[in-house]
């Protein structure tokens, strides 16, 4: 069995990279803009930690999240992301936690399909780490 060998395929933007990238590869590839970061608007007494800000923004379909926070109560939401920011179902993102003692520690959180981020569980909210990522396309 013999493959045939396309004959004639366009160089695009070769220069840069002196790659050549064919018109199929192009024509599957989307370029996304991401949005800006964006600050997150605090509920139940959540709050910036010293120096950090908590922010998001979405590239094609990942919502990417940073920074760190304390202040609040485990299991009361800390902030709510708009629509489009949201996933289809409730998800779990990992982080850290410091808590007393001077102890890091794992840190479980949910983020709800309603756009709700909940830290649930970890070493005390003494700074809360927000670091992650996830799709908002359903799985």
């Amino acid at each position: 069995m013999s493959i045939t060998i396309p004959v004639s395929k366009t160089r695009i933007a070769t220069v840069a990279w002196g790659i050549p990238i064919t018109n199929e590869v192009n024509r599957l590839t989307t370029v996304t803009t991401p949005t800006a970061w964006t600050n997150v608007t605090f509920q139940n007494g959540w709050s910036n930690f010293s120096g950090y800000q908590c922010q998001y923004r979405k590239i094609g379909d990942r919502v990417f999240l940073r920074g760190r926070m304390c202040n609040g109560a485990l299991g009361q939401t800390a902030f709510t992301l708009p629509a489009g920011f949201v996933p289809t179902q409730t998800i779990d993102l990992d982080s850290a936690s410091y808590g007393t003692g001077s102890i890091w520690g794992y840190a479980h959180n949910e983020m709800g399909a309603g756009g709700n981020y909940t830290p649930v569980n970890g070493n005390g909210t003494v700074i809360w780490s927000i670091n992650g990522n996830y799709s908002t396309l359903p799985y």
